[in-house]
């Protein structure tokens, strides 16, 4: 199944390096790639991926009293009808990727001129840990993609109704719901060094050894004691927020927001999505001493990171060598995290 993924990667990665040329068929190359990444999640073997055997149980076990509260309503009504239906929790792989990757896809459309560009960034960053492990989160992260235009427009009502179907398919996703308190209003050079000052202050917190576990949030606290105790009980592994894959994206935070004005002229929502990354670099290492929050709310936030990547190339000339660089980026962080994190097994 890897090699098959890889393949279709590099074959993305080569189609994004002459995206202009192949106008006439893009739209099909586009769709081609989608439904290939949807029937790949769909069918991968259980045990691939950290999650899948737990989506297993979950499927099979869809009524067990323990799962209303560990596991979404969305997902235990699904699980029901799709375990009478098809007896196979592949049906549920199928569906969840459908979801997201359609969500995505339809998004990487409305807030890029490079939607190939864009999906060859995704699937070496974002595919296998969204649309294999956190195929609820996959969906959600669709869905905030998606909010950045109308939130930007200041369509608060739409914004909310997708925020709150991003609750639906993952709880976690009411952390969405502080970023309706954001603007897409320019950035000045004093707002610059604000939202780039979140960096040095998420290791302070780190340094300071902060506990939010006590946030007296009714079922939030509640989960973030039991994942508190995991962690203490040696269950669930510290955060790294020394990590190379980290240190790449503080780098390419502090480059987007150099290269504000010139970036702007092709995102006209560059100034919410920079908000985004910031917020995204800030949690993973403020929270790490709850290191399920600090990857939750980092990864969620995060998905804006493959539009930036992508707005990388609007700063280099020639144009190839742009493509090149993004696109080494992305293949360094898809070998980063399937050969050495070892985000999935190799089968």
């Amino acid at each position: 199944m890897i090699i098959a993924i890889s393949i279709l990667f590099f074959l993305s990665c080569l189609v994004a390096l002459f995206e202009e040329e192949l106008a006439n068929i893009k739209w099909n190359i586009y769709i081609g790639i989608g439904v290939l990444l949807v029937l790949f999640a769909a069918i991968r073997p259980i045990g691939m991926d950290n999650d899948s055997e737990n989506y297993e149980l979950y499927f099979v076990r869809y009524d067990h009293p323990l799962l209303v509260i560990t596991v979404e309503y969305s997902f235990r009504v699904i699980s029901k009808w799709f375990y009478l239906w098809f007896h196979d929790v592949h049906s549920i792989f199928l569906l969840y990727a459908a979801l997201g990757l359609s969500l995505k896809f339809i998004a990487f459309k409305r807030l890029t001129a490079l939607p190939l560009l864009a999906v060859a960034v995704y699937i070496g960053n974002y595919y296998i840990l969204h649309e294999f492990t956190q195929i609820r989160v996959g969906v959600a992260s669709g869905l905030l993609l998606l909010a950045i235009k109308p939130l930007s427009e200041k369509n608060y009502k739409k914004t909310f109704v997708l925020f709150l179907l991003a609750i639906v398919f993952h709880y976690s996703s009411i952390i969405l719901l502080p970023l309706m308190l954001l603007s897409n209003k320019e950035l000045t050079r004093k707002n610059k060094i604000i939202w780039a000052s979140l960096i040095p202050l998420g290791y302070i917190f780190y340094f300071l050894n902060i506990n939010i576990t006590s946030l007296p949030i009714p079922y939030i606290s509640e989960k973030l004691d039991a994942y508190q105790g995991l962690k203490d009980q040696g269950y669930i592994d510290e955060v790294n927020v020394f990590n190379l894959v980290f240190f790449v994206r503080i780098i390419i935070f502090f480059y987007i927001l150099y290269m504000y004005d010139l970036i702007r002229e092709h995102n006209l929502y560059l100034s919410l999505m920079i908000k985004l990354m910031a917020l995204s670099l800030f949690s993973f290492t403020a929270f790490s001493s709850l290191p399920v929050l600090a990857f939750r709310i980092s990864e969620l936030y995060g998905i804006t990171e493959i539009i930036l990547f992508t707005n990388i190339f609007y700063t280099i000339r020639p144009k190839l060598l742009a493509k090149i660089i993004v696109i080494t980026i992305s293949i360094t962080l898809f070998c980063i995290s399937v050969f050495y994190n070892n985000i999935i097994q190799i089968m």
